[in-house]
């Protein structure tokens, strides 16, 4: 079975949050697995600080496979810092051992409601920092760019589409900190003010660390190797649209860290690795819709759909009528 955990019931609360004399991209929010059916459990919590500064903590331990539904972002951008502490691998490999483990990333915003998907059974706890454009600013305000070194600000200041850099394995250092997040003693006014300080801590170690290890920059070319891996990737997605591997999963079949594909995806074919995913399903739908005798529902599970609802969605947003609708037009 598939587990929903959707940030939809939160879109009344955002609007009203973004019509609001100081606008924020988001409401603080906690999002709890609750499914009789099955033993998977965790959570999904969001809190907002000062200066657009957001903390993210996902902390699931599944045995069913789970779908995020996210919200749409204002047009922005974003400044990320990620932990992957535990994270689902079909190897069962520890976090240790993953390159991918923290990275540091600046991306536009998603305009558009999205999912991500985590297929896999065991644990995956994730925390990331977000430091996100003012919802009426399309880049950093001044006092957002003050928080990190001028060497983090030459690459936010270019605005590129989309730059990645993996840091490794997660620091001792950083480590501790993220275990007193995970643990903090405190509630109410006096828990806001530790976590903000204790966020503010991740970025100044984060980006000491990004310094010290070479920080690349957004204009770094892919090399020839890297190009023919990427293509590699594209052409596993194709064959595998009915269940396609994560972007861990994918990285390492071609030999890539996770920054780099998904930078480098982007850069050869103009789109992240999920949105060529999305696409090539649709397509693939769209094709069995006219071609065979396939009912609607039945093409949802052959594109790798486990819910006809997101799957009638999509196919919405992308042809502009529903999957029945286009069914009917061509019989």
């Amino acid at each position: 079975m598939t587990i929903i955990l959707s940030e939809k019931a939160l879109s009344a609360l955002q609007s009203k949050d973004l019509a609001s004399l100081e606008p924020s991209h988001h409401v603080d929010f906690e999002l709890t697995i609750q499914s009789p059916r099955s033993q998977s459990r965790g959570y999904k919590r969001s809190l907002n600080f000062s200066h657009g500064l957001n903390l993210l903590i996902r902390d699931y331990w599944l045995q069913d496979a789970l779908v995020e539904e996210l919200l749409p972002e204002p047009e922005g951008l974003t400044l990320e810092f990620g932990f992957n502490i535990a994270v689902l691998t079909e190897a069962d490999l520890p976090s240790s051992d993953l390159p991918e483990a923290s990275f540091v990333q600046v991306a536009p915003n998603r305009t558009q409601a999205d999912t991500v998907e985590w297929p896999h059974q065991g644990r995956l706890l994730k925390i990331d920092l977000h430091l996100r454009a003012p919802a009426t600013k399309a880049d950093l305000s001044t006092e957002q760019l003050a928080l990190i070194p001028a060497e983090l600000q030459r690459v936010v200041r270019q605005r590129p589409d989309l730059w990645c850099q993996s840091l490794g394995a997660i620091a001792p250092n950083i480590q501790l900190v993220l275990q007193q997040i995970l643990n903090c003693p405190y509630t109410g006014s006096i828990q806001q003010v530790y976590l903000e300080g204790k966020a503010l801590e991740l970025i100044a170690l984060q980006t000491a660390q990004w310094i010290e290890s070479g920080p690349s920059r957004p204009t770094q070319r892919l090399k020839p190797s890297d190009i023919d891996r990427i293509h590699q990737a594209r052409d596993l997605i194709a064959q595998r649209l009915d269940a396609p591997p994560s972007l861990l999963e994918l990285a390492r079949a071609v030999g890539l860290n996770d920054c780099t594909l998904k930078r480098g995806f982007r850069q050869v074919f103009g789109t992240t690795v999920f949105g060529y995913l999305r696409q090539q399903r649709l397509l693939k739908a769209q094709q069995l819709l006219q071609d065979t005798e396939m009912s609607v529902a039945e093409v949802t599970c052959q594109v790798g759909y486990s819910h006809a609802g997101h799957f009638a969605a999509a196919f919405k947003r992308e042809f502009g009528v529903s999957p029945k609708v286009f069914k009917n037009s061509v019989l």
